[in-house]
C-alpha cells in the first residue's frame, strides 16, 4: 500500500464536496431546503465537468442539515460493515469569503468486500480496519486562497486472501498533505505529501514460498505546477461524453471493431484539453529500513530506496526523466565474500527531451481520426525528429563494485527511426583493485576476461581510468579507437574478396 494510493477515498469525496458549496451561506440559514439545494449544486457540478453526453445515475450522496453544519454521506457499493453504515461522511462548514471547513470526514473503521477475479476465479475477498482516523481540512472553492486537506489513520490492517494469492498489510501510521495554491494567470499549483511508518506485509502467490517484507518510513511528495482548471474540465467532459458514448455491448465484442464516430470525437476533445493542461509534474517516493525474507530462500536488506520521475514542456518541448537509487543493499543470506560485492550504491536517472509538444498532439489527432492514412502517421513520425532529433540522456550512473566506484554520462540523438549518434563518458576509481580481486576470486573469475579487456581500453587519468565512448550506429569508439578493427588481423590471402561482408574490416 503506498501513501498516493491511499489518497483516493478520502481525497475525491473531500474534492467533490468542497470544490463547490452554496456561495454566501450562513450557519444560522442551515436548513433542510438549504441541504436540498446543496446536494443540487454538487449534481450541477458533476454533470459540468462530465459534460452533457454523461449519463447520470441519481446522486449517490446524501445531504442533511444538522445545527450549524451540513453532513454528507456517500454510501460504499459492495461494502459490508460490522456496525453504522458502509459509508463515508463528512461535515461542512461555510466560513467567511465563500470558503468551505471539512472536518471528521470518516471511512467506516473496520469492513469487508470481494473483488471480482479474471478466467472466472473465484473473487478475492479483502478485510481491513482503522483504529483511528482524521480527515480535515479547507477549501476554497474561488481558489483565491489556498484550499488545503490534513488526514492521518493510525494502526491500518489489510488482509486479502484469494484462490491464488493472500496477503496481510499492517502500518502504524499514516500521514497526507495536499494543498492547492493559487499561482500566475489563474492557474493552480498541488502539492501533496504522505508518511507511512512501520508498514509490514506478508504474502503467498499460488501455494509458493512465504514472502515478508517490512519498511521503517515510506515518506513520498508530489507537485504538479500550472495546472489549467479549464483543460481539466474539458478533458473530464471528453472522458465523461466517451463513457456516455460507449455502445452498452463493447464489453462483449470479441472481434477487432471500430470505435463509434461519437467516441473518436471525444477522444479527439480529450487530446485537444491535454495541450497547455499543466507546466510540469514531479513525484518522488523514498523508502527507508526496508527489510525482505522468503523462507527458505534468506533475506536483504536496503537502507535506503529512491524512486522519482517527472516531466515539464518548457516553450513547447517536452523533458521527461525517472530517477532511481538505493544505497547499502546487504543481504545476511549470502557467503560473506559474495556479499562483499554487492553495490552499497546504484544511482541512474535516465531522460527523454527534444520532443515538440506539437508534434506529439498531431499524432495523437491523426490517430483519432477515421480513416487516417499510413502516409500521414509517417508524416507525423517525421516531423518528431526534424527538431534536432529526439535526445535520449543518461544524466547519472553511478554504483559501486567490490571497491570500485564507476559512474558517468551520456546521450544519443535520435535523428530518424534508423539513425542515430551517442556519447558517453564513463569513469572509475579503484579498478585495478577490483581486476586484481578478479584473479583470485573465484566469484569474479567470468567477469576476468572483460575487465582486463576494459582495462585496456581506458585512459589513465590520475587515480581515475576514463573510457570516451561515441558511435553511431555503423561504428563505435572507446577513446578515440575503432572497435571494429578490433582483432581484424591479417586474412588469408586465397580468400576471395567478393565474399567479404560489406561491414568486415579489408584484409590489408
Amino acid at each position: 500500500m503506498r501513501p498516493f494510493g491511499l489518497l483516493a477515498p478520502a481525497g475525491l469525496i473531500a474534492v467533490s464536496v468542497l470544490l463547490v458549496g452554496p456561495s454566501g451561506a450562513r450557519a444560522d440559514e442551515i436548513g433542510p431546503a438549504q441541504a436540498q439545494a446543496l446536494q443540487q449544486q454538487l449534481r450541477d457540478w458533476v454533470a459540468g465537468l462530465l459534460g452533457p453526453s454523461a449519463k447520470l445515475p441519481e446522486p449517490p450522496w446524501q445531504v442533511s442539515a444538522e445545527k450549524d453544519h451540513f453532513v454528507i454521506a456517500w454510501p460504499i457499493p459492495g461494502l459490508t460493515v460490522p456496525a453504522g453504515k458502509p459509508e463515508v461522511t463528512a461535515n461542512a462548514r461555510p466560513l467567511d469569503g465563500g470558503r468551505w471547513s471539512v472536518d471528521q470526514l470518516t471511512v467506516p473503521a473496520a469492513g469487508s468486500f470481494t473483488v471480482p477475479m479474471p478466467q472466472d476465479e473465484p473473487p478475492l475477498s479483502a478485510q481491513f480496519g482503522i483504529a483511528r482516523q482524521d480527515t480535515h481540512g479547507v477549501i476554497d472553492p474561488s481558489f483565491a486562497s489556498a484550499s488545503k486537506l490534513h488526514s492521518e489513520l493510525s494502526d491500518v490492517s489489510v488482509k486479502s486472501e484469494g484462490a491464488r494469492q493472500k496477503q496481510e498489510q499492517r502500518f502504524d501510521r499514516y500521514l497526507t498533505d495536499i494543498s492547492l495554491t493559487p499561482a500566475q494567470d489563474g492557474r493552480l499549483d498541488l502539492a501533496m505529501e504522505g508518511t507511512v511508518d512501520g508498514w509490514n506485509s506478508a504474502s503467498q502467490i499460488n501455494g509458493g514460498k512465504p514472502v515478508a517484507v517490512g519498511i521503517r518510513t515510506i515518506h513520498a511528495v508530489g507537485r504538479i505546477s500550472g495546472v489549467n482548471r479549464d483543460r481539466v474540465a474539458s478533458l473530464l467532459a471528453a472522458a465523461g461524453g466517451a463513457m456516455g458514448a460507449l455502445p452498452p455491448d463493447l464489453a462483449n465484442k470479441h472481434e477487432k471493431t471500430d470505435l463509434p464516430p461519437a467516441v473518436r470525437a471525444q477522444a479527439r476533445l480529450a487530446v485537444e484539453s491535454l495541450q497547455d493542461m499543466l507546466s510540469s509534474v514531479r513525484l518522488e517516493e523514498t523508502l527507508d529500513g526496508v527489510q525482505a525474507e522468503m523462507a527458505g530462500l534468506g533475506s536483504l536488506s536496503i537502507k535506503r530506496v529512491m524512486m522519482g520521475m517527472g516531466g515539464e514542456a518548457t516553450d513547447g518541448r517536452l523533458h521527461a526523466w525517472i530517477d532511481l537509487a538505493l544505497d547499502e543493499l546487504a543481504s545476511p543470506s549470502l557467503p560473506p565474500k559474495v556479499a562483499a560485492y554487492l553495490p552499497r550504491h546504484v544511482a541512474i536517472k535516465p531522460s527523454l527531451s527534444g520532443v515538440q509538444t506539437a508534434d506529439l498532439r498531431k499524432l495523437a489527432l491523426d490517430a483519432t481520426e477515421q480513416g487516417a492514412s499510413d502516409d500521414r502517421f509517417a508524416s507525423d513520425l517525421a516531423a518528431i525528429f526534424s527538431h534536432g532529433g529526439i535526445e535520449l540522456g543518461l544524466e547519472t550512473l553511478s554504483f559501486d563494485l567490490g571497491g570500485a566506484r564507476i559512474g558517468g554520462t551520456g546521450k544519443i540523438t535520435v535523428t530518424a527511426p534508423d539513425a542515430w549518434h551517442g556519447v558517453a563518458h564513463l569513469e572509475a576509481i579503484g579498478f585495478d583493485d577490483l581486476t586484481a580481486q578478479a584473479r583470485t576470486s573465484p566469484e569474479l573469475q567470468s567477469a576476468l576476461p572483460l575487465l582486463v579487456m576494459l582495462r585496456g581500453l581506458a585512459k589513465q587519468d590520475g587515480e581515475r581510468l576514463v573510457w570516451e565512448v561515441a558511435s553511431d550506429g555503423t561504428s563505435t569508439t572507446v577513446n578515440g579507437l575503432d572497435l571494429s578493427k578490433l582483432g581484424g588481423g591479417d586474412k588469408p590471402k586465397t580468400r576471395p574478396p567478393a565474399t567479404r561482408k560489406p561491414d568486415q574490416p579489408s584484409s590489408r
